[in-house]
């Protein structure tokens, strides 16, 4: 069990200002697009970097693949992974884990974010509005890594366990392969 900072960098959000949000433009990811596995673009809002004098939004990329998760308020904790082709950007209180590729399996990090939803909750603080800070999970949020004193034994475990747990996650969406295949992921 290694703290997440070890094996993992992670990108905080830009203060985007809700007065220059536009109808149509670059796209920026909010709390409300994650919805505790996935990135949801319904109801995203756009920006033109021509607006900001002072900061770069640009600097603040996610791309097709990317692990978010909400930082403060009611969803705090949730997880999405960013499927989209289309470069979108990350706003304030919205942050983005960046594995370090040599040590960390990107679906391997995602599957098991999955399973920390409560433990990431309890380290924000709880209660009305709960707050985490990227410190606190990459100092205190621990992750199982297979054979670390190996770094390419590891990846390899890690990349197989992101690929059944990927066919399970297909599985359980169409469980058009029914109960044996289900009981043999499962396995």
């Amino acid at each position: 069990w290694i703290p997440l900072g070890e094996v993992c960098d992670f990108k905080n959000g830009f203060a985007f200002k809700s007065a220059l949000f536009k109808e149509s433009g670059l796209p920026i990811i909010r709390i409300t697009n994650l919805d505790g596995a996935n990135v949801g673009l319904n109801d995203v809002k756009y920006f033109d970097p021509s607006d900001y004098k002072t900061g770069n939004p640009l600097n603040y990329p996610i791309a097709k693949g990317d692990i978010l998760i909400a930082m403060s308020g009611a969803t705090t904790g949730k997880i999405g992974y960013y499927v989209d082709e289309q470069t979108a950007y990350l706003n304030q209180r919205v942050g983005k884990f960046v594995p370090k590729i040599n040590l960390l399996n990107n679906r391997y990090l995602f599957h098991y974010l999955l399973t920390k939803a409560e433990a990431i909750y309890t380290l924000a603080g709880g209660g009305a509005q709960p707050n985490l800070s990227s410190n606190q999970l990459k100092e205190k949020l621990l992750v199982p890594i297979p054979n670390a004193k190996s770094p390419d034994k590891s990846l390899e475990i890690q990349s197989e366990i992101a690929s059944i747990l990927d066919k399970f996650d297909s599985l359980t969406t169409s469980m058009s392969e029914g109960l044996p295949r289900e009981i043999e992921l499962r396995q």
